[in-house]
């Protein structure tokens, strides 16, 4: 008869959740509209391709890397940099050695394309696959969303930039990264064995850079110490820097790419299931279910870990669902767009304070996150939202949470009840972005 240990029981909720796949889904639809306020978003800049820009800033980027490293050091849960993987100018391959130095998986495809917002695609759009900008293997969740191809030298808008950049590190930046995900860079770049999730899985290596459980109890982090092994808080501010320094040395375009894509952490900090690990439960929770399975009882645990996937994946595919109905004039907009676009929130936050990300951002989502499941357990349909049995994947049409809803009347419902947490959302993703223009 089986037997799990608290740090056990955590693993596995961690292993068998499929939380690595998304925080929100498409956060370029959420970037678009939160954003679509900013006045300096609306120019277009000139498309650059990231060797040109390496090359041209080597010297500066050694600097900059080496003093971002320098100062991530006091945090003790960061991994330093190591040395043979430090930015050099005038390698020979600044490009690969660029990706290499902010430990990212140097295999992404980097398209210079942009992700178009449903409803709105040009007459002249350059259609490509989404194969050609994901590394991903089962990525076929990608085929409807349409990617328009530029060349370097071509103009295209800023918001379009950054809201496409936003939702790019779900499609193969933080794949790989760890010494037991079989890739040769995973075992230079020095973030050890991968402290959550199966390492097996494709999608699943990513969890740790996606998450941050920074405001678990004492007991869990005493019993299980690998949840602060998290990156999502580090990616944010990395690239945050990136951004600040593009703009600065007279490249916009990469600046608006890196904002997108330290956004994208920052968006994901904003989704309660990703900064609690059980929001159902909580602590007296998990010690329950774990001296339940000490005599043997483990149903419990696999209802409750069923229970929380459904209900994070439901909520990511109403909020994706939802949002394209409205960009393609099929709902008008409503309590939703009004939160997301709400501008009331934004100057009760310093995004410049240290700790913003970690303690703000992340800290409002995991104090919601009970909340939050508790508002998805009443209105989801009953069988995704309290069968411990029945497992909702959350990415096919029959899957169509919105769609559910809208057939029930009670679509309105869910969207008034989860408003504080869209209201979040655009506030820290407009204040994430002015944070970054700064700069500019």
């Amino acid at each position: 008869m089986k037997r799990l240990c608290l740090p056990v029981l955590i693993a596995l909720i961690l292993t068998i959740y499929p939380s690595a796949i998304f925080a929100w889904w498409e956060h370029s639809l959420i970037t678009y509209s939160a954003a679509g306020s900013i006045e300096q978003l609306q120019k277009e800049v000139t498309v650059e391709s990231l060797e040109s820009f390496v090359k041209a800033e080597q010297s500066g980027l050694e600097t900059l890397l080496r003093e971002l490293d320098r100062k991530n050091r006091s945090n003790p849960e960061y991994p330093p940099l190591p040395e043979s993987l430090q930015f050099k100018a005038n390698n020979g391959q600044p490009a690969l050695a660029f990706l290499r130095a902010l430990r990212i998986n140097p295999t992404i495809k980097l398209a210079m394309a942009v992700q178009e917002v449903p409803g709105k695609i040009p007459g002249n759009c350059h259609r490509i696959p989404h194969t050609e900008v994901t590394i991903l293997k089962d990525a076929d969740y990608m085929k409807e969303i349409t990617f328009c191809a530029y060349r370097t030298g071509d103009r295209v808008q800023a918001l379009l930039v950054l809201s496409s950049a936003s939702d790019e590190p779900d499609y193969g930046h933080d794949i790989g990264l760890f010494e037991d995900n079989h890739t040769e860079f995973g075992k230079e770049y020095g973030f050890g064995e991968q402290s959550f999730g199966n390492a097996k899985l494709e999608y699943s290596s990513q969890a740790p850079f996606h998450m941050g459980f920074y405001h678990e109890s004492a007991v869990v982090y005493t019993l299980a110490g690998f949840l602060k092994q998290t990156y999502a808080d580090y990616r944010a501010r990395e690239f945050l820097a990136l951004a600040r320094f593009a703009f600065k040395t007279g490249h916009p375009y990469w600046g608006y790419r890196f904002l997108g894509w330290g956004l994208h952490y920052l968006q994901d900090l904003t989704q309660p299931y990703h900064a609690r690990v059980m929001p159902a439960k909580g602590t007296t929770g998990l010690v329950w279910m774990n001296l339940l399975n000490t005599v043997g009882i483990s149903s419990p645990q696999t209802e409750a870990i069923q229970q929380l996937s459904n209900r994070h994946l439901a909520l990511e595919n109403f909020q994706r669902n939802l949002m394209i109905a409205v960009y393609q004039q099929k709902r008008k907009p409503g309590a939703m767009w009004k939160a997301l676009t709400d501008l009331q929130l934004d100057d009760s936050y310093d995004p410049a304070a240290n700790g913003y990300i970690r303690q703000i951002v992340a800290g409002e989502a995991a104090s919601s996150a009970s909340e939050v499941d508790s508002i998805l357990e009443q209105q989801l349909p009953e069988s995704i939202a309290t069968d411990g049995n029945y497992v909702y994947k959350g990415v096919g049409a029959e899957d169509d949470i919105y769609a559910m809803l809208e057939k029930k009347g009670t679509t309105n419902t869910l969207v008034n009840a989860l408003t504080p947490v869209f209201q979040r959302v655009g506030a820290h993703t407009r204040n994430y972005i002015r944070l970054g223009l700064s700069q500019e």
